[in-house]
């Protein structure tokens, strides 16, 4: 399945109209900030890239999340910048620019969505990574869909375009797709732990 393919499957819940739906809500509590708390470097683009469909708010979310989702030591290579979710993203929402509109708004609604949407106060891209997972928690088994869809959206998101980049195939010991490279199929098809 191609990138842009996965990619469409798994935002398919987050339709334009619910987001729509919950960002008015959380825009009507008031509690959209001003400005944007100052991030970690990690959490920005690099200097000189150029966003097509993610803003540097929904950048920073992604690359959070994905940090949370995949754990350690992936977190550390995000924030090295060993491996750019965010930007893969980026390049596979510009090839469905339909679904650039519902995943801004997710992550807008996990950014900023607050008490008792979210068990947070703060933006989500501010709080420290044991409240990021509390919160992830929280979408996960809610018994309000809505919030479910978000997480699985968004989990989706973050492990297609964490996974599929090849600088972490050393990382799960995938020698990489077959026919290329000196990978014998034999040797692709097995597997030890590192």
């Amino acid at each position: 399945m191609t990138p842009p393919a996965s990619l469409e499957r798994a935002l398919a819940p987050l339709s334009r109209r619910r987001f729509l739906a919950l960002a008015g809500a959380v825009a009507a509590v008031g509690l959209l900030p001003r400005c944007a708390p100052d991030r970690p470097a990690w959490l920005r683009p690099s200097a000189g890239t150029t966003l097509r469909m993610l803003s540097e708010r929904s950048f920073a979310v992604l690359t959070a999340a994905t940090a949370r989702l995949v754990g350690e030591p992936g977190a550390g290579w995000i924030a090295e910048g060993r491996v750019a979710p965010a930007l893969a993203a980026d390049a596979w929402l510009g090839a469905l620019p339909h679904l650039a509109g519902p995943l801004a708004q997710g992550l807008l609604v996990l950014e900023l969505g607050t008490f008792p949407l979210l068990p947070k106060l703060r933006p989500f891209t501010a709080l420290a990574p044991e409240s990021q997972d509390a919160v992830l928690g929280d979408l996960a088994v809610s018994q309000i869909g809505l919030k479910r869809d978000l997480y699985k959206g968004v989990r989706s998101l973050a492990f297609l375009t964490f996974y599929a980049d090849p600088a972490v195939r050393p990382l799960i010991s995938h020698p990489g797709p077959f026919g290329r490279g000196d990978v014998a199929i034999a040797d692709a098809m097995r597997w030890t732990p590192r």
